[in-house]
């Protein structure tokens, strides 16, 4: 196929151009949206720090240039670039077909011990890294788990604030970066974190689209939570509620593993999950189909039509 963006051509297979990442096949009706699957309280805390005035912004044009940079010369000198052809460049591939991406992330490994992954960039140049550790202890569902999460991110519109939020939490203040807003800082940090811990909940709703089954997540959630040092998820978990619990929830950047899987198990026995499936599924079936040139005459046809008008053949 031939590239919509830049007009490489690109095996039909690979799904997204090997040049500029972007998707081959055109955006339709049948694409998975941010609105089938997001977390209400996400999308109520990103329109509350959208509407924050000149925030986004000075945020954007200020801070993110800088912390984009400061972390890929990192992972240049740290990490090393994910290419095709290899396995874990084909599970990106499948999952980022499933969730109705547009623009493949650039993705990098990390050599250290702890299992983790990250975003960070933008919508349209967004990096995944994942560390090294995650490769030789996960399952492969739960590896696609985890990458289906992080593609969860950029699905939503995440990156900005994001891109932001994880940087709080690998300790740069953003004090020095926000020019005149230096006194913000803190409040802008804690609201950060608090829409962070929100838009994960969203990141485990697309996982859960991609793998279907919560016992994936319920297993990634408890490797997670053992080599971190935290308790084995238990739905009896408990819990201290009193102030100095209540305050440290304030830092983190991610839910407590008990109360992120039971939000995906609700998910998941939620009709909002059935329809969202059912149109994941739908458009994976028809997706070959969905292109602007019939595959038999070569004349230009309605995307989303899976009859050629001219020559009249199915193209799936």
């Amino acid at each position: 196929m031939r590239c919509p963006r830049c007009g490489a051509e690109v095996p039909e297979e690979l799904r997204f151009c090997l040049n500029c990442r972007a998707s081959l096949f055109p955006k339709t009706a049948y694409d998975l949206s941010v609105a089938d699957f997001a977390y209400q309280p996400d999308l109520e805390a990103i329109a509350t720090m959208n509407a924050t005035g000149p925030l986004p912004y000075v945020l954007k044009n200020l801070t993110l240039s800088s912390l984009e940079n400061t972390m890929l010369s990192k992972l240049s000198a740290e990490g090393h670039r994910v290419t095709y052809p290899c396995e874990l460049d084909t599970i990106v591939r499948h999952c980022a077909v499933l969730l109705s991406i547009e623009h493949l992330p650039e993705m990098f490994i990390t050599e250290g011990d702890e299992l983790n992954a990250f975003t960070f960039g933008t919508e349209d140049r967004a990096y995944l890294v994942a560390d090294v550790s995650l490769l030789r202890t996960l399952s492969q569902p739960e590896l696609m788990a985890v990458i289906a999460h992080e593609l969860g991110h950029v699905k939503s519109g995440h990156m900005l604030y994001h891109t932001l939020a994880e940087a709080l939490g690998r300790g740069i203040s953003l004090s020095g970066m926000l020019v005149g807003l230096d006194a913000l800082s803190i409040p802008i940090n804690l609201a950060l974190l608090s829409w962070y811990r929100q838009s994960e909940v969203t990141a485990d709703r697309a996982s859960l689209l991609v793998v279907n089954d919560t016992r994936v997540i319920q297993s990634l959630l408890g490797k997670l939570s053992t080599v971190r040092g935290k308790s084995t998820i238990r739905h009896t978990e408990t819990r201290s509620t009193g102030i100095i619990e209540s305050v440290s929830q304030l830092f983190r950047t991610h839910p407590v593993y008990a109360d992120r899987l039971k939000l995906a198990e609700q998910f998941a026995e939620s009709q909002e999950f059935s329809r969202a499936k059912r149109k994941v599924e739908l458009r994976n079936s028809l997706l070959s189909g969905l292109v602007p040139t019939c595959r038999f005459c070569a004349e230009s046809k309605p995307v989303e039509k899976l009859f050629c008008p001219k020559c009249g053949r199915c193209q799936i």
